[in-house]
């Protein structure tokens, strides 16, 4: 039997773990909150174990071979099998998929983006012609203004008006010597020049298809490996060295990848500053520094899960805390909190070689929000408690026959 004393203490350690919890949780998303730029990124492509594939496809070009321009190799006539027709060109078919270089996919990104900016700043011919009439008229009504205002004595208005006047004058001046889609197309040119010579020096593209046929082969061999028990993995030293091939596979990839990153940024901002000059500050109003974004692979955007992920994890964690802290919705709080550990949990099994130790305590805060969840532990000196006593179940009244409990 349970004694009043032993209530007491678990009504004591339920609150207190309830608290701690609580205050675990806010912290963490307090934390992430101020921290403004957290990302989820660094923890999904750490992940280990049978889920590690889905939580890495998760991020933005994982394994960079969108920014770096890799594809399959498209087989030739010659070398697509027909039953019938070329059964005896069978041995000339690659024995496994091959890979090369080819910035189509890239290059099609740009010349959509060359339409967003020819759109974004009103730069076709016909949208050009009707903004220089406008501007045009503009300029005589300053005119008329100015010529008000000098025959009024009044300076201050006067050159309010010339200065208008001449922003007018030099954004029709721009677009009259300028050609829009003649000077993006140069920039554009230059831009596809300077990757093609980027990707196609041969210690550059030499280094980039051998990292992928080299994690060709890790796949394999990890695979074959699982297959025989993972004799692999389970290996120390063997699993030391697939975690050191990993790492210079993906050393060698970012390394290009940055510069590649970088001449992707330099189309945009140059492409974005030929447009903000021949924009004019009344046409663009509080919008004069704005940015058509350029589409990019290796960023996090709106519509992908790891954007909302990155978006909703921070306030439900804080919110999680708050419950918690106040014992309101417990029961709900805990159970989501456990689910969210879970999926936690499930990019490092602590039986997978090689897993983060740190993820021990995850585990042992799962337990901690079941046990929380099993008991209704916010009922124990929380908000529950009034919750439970307006809208629970009466409890029936003790039997007055039946001996009291000892403490």
């Amino acid at each position: 039997m349970i004694t009043r004393s032993q209530l007491k203490w678990i009504f004591l350690s339920l609150v207190v773990l309830r608290l701690i919890v609580g205050f675990h949780f806010f912290t963490e998303g307090k934390n992430k909150i101020d921290q403004g730029n957290w990302s989820a990124a660094p923890f999904f492509a750490a992940a280990k174990g049978p889920m590690a594939p889905y939580f890495q496809s998760l991020l933005p070009d994982w394994n960079y071979r969108e920014t770096l321009c890799v594809v399959p190799v498209e087989l030739s006539d010659d070398h697509k099998l027909s039953p019938v027709v070329n059964r005896d060109k069978i041995a000339t078919v690659p024995s496994a998929a091959s890979f090369e270089i080819k910035p189509y996919r890239t290059f099609g990104q740009w010349d959509i983006f060359l339409e967003d900016i020819l759109v974004g700043y009103r730069l076709k011919q016909s949208e050009i012609a009707d903004r220089m009439a406008a501007m045009d008229r503009e300029i005589k009504r300053l005119n008329g203004e100015i010529a008000a205002a000098q025959a009024g004595d009044d300076s201050s208005l006067e050159n309010d008006l010339v200065r208008q006047r001449a922003q007018r004058v030099a954004v029709k001046d721009r677009l009259t010597k300028a050609d829009p889609t003649f000077d993006l197309l140069e920039i554009l040119k230059r831009r596809q020049d300077q990757l093609n010579d980027y990707l196609y020096f041969p210690a550059h593209s030499d280094e980039i298809l051998k990292s992928v046929e080299d994690e060709n082969r890790l796949i394999g061999f990890i695979r074959d490996g699982e297959n025989r028990s993972r004799s692999g993995r389970d290996v120390e030293s063997l699993r030391n060295q697939i975690d050191t091939i990993r790492g210079e596979i993906r050393s060698v990839r970012a390394k290009h990848a940055v510069e590649i990153q970088g001449i992707w940024n330099g189309l945009e901002e140059e492409m974005n500053a030929y447009g903000l000059q021949l924009s004019s500050p009344v046409e663009t109003g509080s919008t004069l520094n704005r940015q058509v974004p350029l589409r990019k692979p290796f960023e996090i955007k709106p519509s992908t899960q790891l954007y909302w992920i990155n978006t909703i994890i921070p306030y439900f964690d804080i919110t999680v805390g708050i419950l918690l802290l106040l014992g309101l919705f417990s029961r709900v709080a805990s159970l989501a909190a456990a689910g969210f550990l879970l999926g936690t949990i499930a990019t490092q099994p602590l039986w997978v070689p090689g897993h983060d130790p740190k993820i021990i305590w995850n585990m042992v805060e799962f337990g901690a929000l079941l046990v929380m969840a099993a008991t209704v532990a916010g009922r124990f000196g929380g908000l529950d408690y009034f919750l439970y006593r307006l809208f629970g179940k009466a409890e029936p009244e003790p039997d007055p026959s039946l001996p009291a409990q000892p403490d």
